[in-house]
């Protein structure tokens, strides 16, 4: 077993943590969808994530998490390394409290309150510092 994981486990790590933060953010967003709008079919809130402008502010961490399949398909070559998406998600998940974006207001609000929240987003802290 190598002590310096490669690129590849690199990636795997930080996409795992961060399939478990994306998770996080959807449960938590399908609890507040549902105070307004009433219990909702798993698909049809498929349908919402998906579709709905409401949910649009997921994208930056959702891009990521496709660079990284990019990066781990054998098919594809990605020349995606962990560095660069690395730098992205230090910059995405910096709890900026002065950064006006919709991402980080939305994600501030569930991480000021949900403790699970701050779990997954210290397990994606720890992957990025792996990776580098």
């Amino acid at each position: 077993m190598s002590i310096h994981p490669t690129p590849t486990e690199q990636c795997a790590r930080l996409r795992s943590a961060l399939l478990n933060l994306h998770r996080t953010l959807i449960e938590l967003e399908r609890r507040e969808y549902e105070k307004f709008h009433g219990r909702t079919s798993s698909g049809d809130f498929l349908q919402v994530v998906a579709f709905d402008d409401c949910m649009k502010w997921l994208e930056p961490l959702s891009r990521l998490i496709v660079m990284l399949d990019e990066a781990l398909d054998p098919a594809r070559d990605a020349g995606l390394t962990p560095a660069v998406v690395s730098a992205r998600l230090r910059e995405l998940l910096s709890l900026d409290r002065s950064r006006e974006d919709e991402f980080i207001q939305r994600y501030l609000r569930h991480f000021d309150t949900a403790p699970d929240l701050a779990v997954e987003h210290a397990a994606v802290l720890k992957a990025l510092s792996a990776a580098t």
